[in-house]
């Protein structure tokens, strides 16, 4: 025999054991055991889409759907049933696979507790119980399957629970463990209790409501771990623990939505990182150099925290990043600085890179355009300026670049149109200019969303033009869309339009039928005119805005599907109860409501019941009247009330002290009277805005208003309200609190002030002397306007406490008393008006200290004395101080002449002073001995009985001397003749 000859003998060999055991392994069945505990494993669930329909008696259960079983013997190995929508209760028949070592049950609807027997399955290695719809609290018996190196518990918030977790302490072979979503808070010791585990090497406890991590550990046993996730927990106002960063084998590390403070430590040893997020947190430092030793690094997020500094320019040279978010920080810096020289490996494999929200500045480099995989780019919101790179064209990958909010200028380059995989392009809130072509859309077939709101650009296409792209949302308000005032016919091809904005774009015409259909419409601030026809699309959550056109008419009927409407400053007219009580539908969907600004007349229909959505209504400035009905109280969602300008007139309805998410009330310059409510200072906590100026109110300002702690506009002017101002106002605490520009975007969400670029909620107030109107910085207005009423009594020092206060108008009353000599606390202080009250004594020195005071009043009093020195008194007109006593500059009256006046006036109120002590000191020394002479007699009885035997005798005697003198003129002799 050859040589050859052994080799392909062993072949044959070989091969047939392979085709035996396949034979084998198709011949063998599962025991018949086995196979009758499933049945009734599946015969206690319900299969709502048939997923177990291959589990039949006279199937081998080998070959059942999610049934893995021992090629060599058969019995059940792994149950794999995820994610197959399986509901019902749990068979405790499972207990018979006593060769199971794997079972994943995850992605179901199961709706009871994790079963108890589940402890007994010994064999068990890998548990999957994830999403499962499991709830209630883990069972510690779960400790008993010492062979689990696989535990996965994670599933919705807060459905699962434990008390402790020392159950783990028996699973030393655990190398994955997850509870996200469950509650651990009860768990105190759940660290000591996870650094018992030498073996495990990812960690998952994402969202347990832990609420406190050791920042130290003396023994650090789980130093495999290669990933570690605690993200959104309740770690609040605690620093990163340091122990963290000396695990050398982690690769991924997740703690984002912690809130943790103070800086990214500035030492590790995690130089295998792959995956950092520390994002959503209250981190407050540069970035540490040691993150750049990282060189496996793919992604970096750690945006929303208080990083500040330049961007290192070492980013630029880690070649394995794919994935960089910066953003929501305070980085500063100019953009060439820190992306002007990129390596090429960086170049390659960037994908995602944003740095929106930040305090960069310059230009845009030309650079960019070197990415090679780049399909996330994001500057919005810094001070980027100059002109957008032409290079930017190259990006041939880029899907989504936002430049939104930032002073980029000139033309917006054509280069744009062959970004081919582009689908969103953000540009609003620019300052570009110029024209607009075909060619800057050449190649952007997949385009879906283009925003470039607040911008100067001008759109000049053929009237035939047919676009490369099917939008689903548009917003080109303020551009000039050069179609000779009409509307562009290009918009028409745009069948899946869900979004449209061309307001302030200068059309003209009625609205074509289609654009009633889309989803959001804005047309505002345009020339459209016609009758709106009634809107009874099928949109859900339709939203219009129709405001400052020329429509004309009568309201428009709506369906209920409508969520926002803006009719306002439009021409129409007629009534609205035909709108308020339609009978088509028994309620209406509708939360924003604005017809203010139009030739609306007649009363408020009382079908206020059918609009319980409502949380912005204003029907001001038109031609109402009646009263206001008591079915209004049923809008217990209404936030914002305007009914300002109109004729109402009676009382405001007690009913609506039910509408407690009230946060402004305006109904100035109607005829409403009556006692000022004290209901809404009871009742309307959230209120921050109240102006009932110029109605007929009356009685006083009671102190129930003061519970308004939110209150950051206050006008009762012109009305007949008397009494004196409360002395509780220093409970107005919105205007002590300290207001920043940096906050305002937030705020004027919460507020709903913003809508697509325009103001929807606004406040008018006095100040500075005449009527200002403010939307966009409401949230930071601060004013207080008591004016022409019948208040007496003196100015509260308690007022001085609203430090952020800008605006106060106590002029027109019958004020006393001085001024309050604090005043100059109030540095907010824009506004001052104390005008045609009595208000006596000088001015007080600090009021010079208001360096921001831009307008005072403090005419037709009684003061007296010299104007204070300080380049902001004197900075205002003769005609704020007129009506006084008083001298100095502005005033021609010299103040030297009254010096000897003033000098004698001082002499006697010191001598006055002096008088007013001897009476004191004397009525003091007779208060004193009376009490030395009264004590004496209460202590000394022997004292008392002689005192009393004296008083007694003198009064006899007296008596005696009276009785014998009246007998003597009594008795007198008669006159002889």
């Amino acid at each position: 025999m050859t040589a050859s000859n052994p080799t392909l003998f062993s072949l044959l060999v070989l091969l047939l054991m392979n085709m035996i055991r396949f034979n084998l392994s198709h011949a063998i069945f599962c025991p018949l055991i086995e196979k009758q505990s499933l049945l009734s494993f599946k015969d206690s669930l319900q299969d709502p889409y048939h997923q177990l329909s291959s589990w039949q008696d006279d199937v081998n259960c080998c070959k059942w759907n999610g049934v893995i079983c021992n090629s060599l013997t058969g019995h059940v190995h792994q149950l794999d049933l995820h994610g197959l929508s399986l509901s019902g209760q749990i068979n405790p028949s499972l207990l018979n696979l006593k060769h199971l070592t794997h079972l994943d049950l995850s992605l179901n609807n199961f709706d009871q507790a994790i079963p108890l027997f589940f402890g007994s399955l010994t064999n068990i290695e890998y548990l999957n119980l994830s999403f499962a719809g499991f709830h209630g609290k883990i069972p510690h018996n779960i400790g008993n399957l010492s062979y689990l190196y696989t535990l996965d518990l994670g599933g919705y918030s807060n459905v699962l629970y434990v008390d402790s977790l020392e159950w783990l302490w028996g699973l030393s072979e655990l190398e994955y463990l997850s509870m996200s979503f469950a509650d651990l808070s009860r768990a105190k010791k759940w660290l000591q209790v996870i650094n018992t585990l030498p073996s495990l090497l990812q960690l998952h406890f994402r969202g347990c409501s832990l609420d406190y991590i050791s920042p130290h550990l003396h023994y650090l046993n789980i130093t495999s771990l290669t990933l570690l996730d605690l993200s959104f927990n309740n770690f609040d106002s605690m620093p990163i623990p340091t122990w963290i960063f000396l695990l050398n084998n982690l690769h991924h590390l997740h703690l984002s939505g912690n809130s943790f403070i103070g800086p990214i430590p500035t030492i590790s040893n995690t130089t295998k990182l792959r995956h950092i997020d520390l994002s959503s947190n209250s981190l407050n430092s540069t970035i540490p150099g040691w993150l750049f030793f990282c060189i496996d690094l793919e992604s970096v997020f750690l945006e929303f925290n208080y990083l500040h500094g330049t961007i290192p320019t070492e980013f630029t040279n880690m070649c394995k990043i794919r994935k960089l978010n910066l953003s929501f920080n305070k980085f500063q810096g100019k953009m060439s600085d820190a992306f002007g020289n990129m390596s090429e490996c960086f170049l390659k494999s960037l994908e995602f890179l944003d740095l929106g929200v930040n305090k960069l500045s310059g230009h845009l480099t030309h650079h960019l355009g070197g990415f090679k995989n780049l399909r996330f780019l994001s500057f919005g919101s810094n001070s980027l300026s100059g002109t957008i790179p032409i290079n930017l064209g190259k990006l041939s990958s880029l899907k989504i670049l936002y430049l939104v909010d930032n002073n980029l200028k000139g033309n917006l380059p054509d280069s744009l149109g062959q970004l081919y995989n582009l689908e969103k392009l953000d540009i609003n809130y620019n300052k570009l200019e110029g024209i607009v072509t075909e060619k800057h859309f050449g190649n952007l077939t997949k385009l879906k969303s283009l925003y470039a709101f607040g911008n100067q650009l001008t759109m000049k296409v053929d009237r035939n033009w047919i676009p490369p792209f099917q939008l689903e949302r548009l917003v080109l308000g303020s551009w000039n869309l050069a179609t000779g005032s009409h509307f562009p016919s290009w918009l028409e091809t745009q069948k899946n339009l869900t979004f449209l904005d061309i307001s302030s774009t200068g059309i003209s015409g009625s609205v074509p039928s289609w654009f009633w259909k889309i989803q959001h419409l804005n047309l505002s601030h345009n020339h459209l005119h016609g009758k709106i026809p009634d809107i009874r699309g099928s949109n859900i959550g339709q939203r219009l805005y129709l405001s400052c056109n020329q429509f004309y008419g009568s309201l428009p009927r709506i369906g209920d599907t409508l969520r926002e409407l803006d009719l306002s400053n439009n021409s129409l007219s007629g009534g609205i109860a035909h709108f308020l009580c339609d009978e088509t539908y028994q309620t209406y969907s509708l939360e924003v409501l604005h017809l203010g600004g139009n030739l609306l007349s007649g009363k408020l229909s009382d079908c206020w019941m059918k609009w319980p959505s409502l949380t912005h209504l204003t029907i001001g400035n038109n031609q109402m009247f009646g009263s206001l009905p008591t079915s209004m109280g049923l809008l217990a969602n209404l936030q914002f009330l305007n009914l300002y300008n109109n004729n109402f007139s009676g009382q405001i309805p007690v009913s609506m002290h039910k509408c407690t998410q009230l946060v402004k009330i305006d109904l100035a310059d109607n005829n409403l009277g009556g006692n000022l409510p004290t209901w809404i200072g009871t009742s309307l906590v959230e209120l921050r805005i109240l102006i009932l100026r110029s109605n007929s109110f009356s009685g006083e300002v009671t102190s129930e208003i003061c519970r308004l702690r939110s209150l950051q506009i206050l006008d009762l002017s012109n009305n007949k309200i008397s009494g004196i101002i409360p002395r509780c106002l220093y409970n107005f605490t919105a205007m002590a609190a300290k207001r920043s520009l940096d906050s305002m975007y937030e705020y004027n969400l919460k507020l709903g002030i913003y809508n697509l670029g325009f103001a929807i909620e606004s406040a008018t107030i006095v100040k500075k002397g005449s009527e200002m109107e403010y939307d966009t910085i409401l949230s930071l207005v601060t004013s207080i306007d008591l004016s022409k009423n019948n208040l007496s009594g003196d100015i509260p020092n308690e007022l001085i406490s609203l430090v952020e206060l800008g605006s106060l108008n106590l002029s027109r009353n019958q004020l006393t008393g001085l001024i309050p000599d604090s005043i100059g606390e109030m540095k907010q202080m824009e506004s001052l008006d104390l005008s045609r009250n009595s208000l006596w004594g000088r001015i007080p020195n600090s009021l010079a200290l208001i360096s921001g005071l831009s307008y005072l009043d403090l005419s037709y009093n009684k003061l007296t004395g010299r104007i204070p020195q300080g380049t902001q008194l004197q900075s205002f007109n003769a005609s704020s101080y007129i009506g006084n006593n008083l001298c100095g500059p502005p005033l021609t009256r010299n103040c030297s002449n009254d010096g000897d006046q003033l000098d004698r006036q001082k002499k006697n109120e010191k001598k006055g002073g002096e008088i007013e002590w001897i009476y004191v000191l004397v009525s003091l020394g007779y208060a004193v001995g009376l009490s030395l002479v009264c004590s004496a007699l209460v202590l000394k009885k022997r004292w008392r009985y002689a005192y009393f035997r004296f008083v007694e005798r003198v009064w006899d005697e007296l008596c005696v001397c009276a009785i014998v003198k009246w007998r003597r003129l009594t008795t007198a002799p008669a006159p002889t003749s």
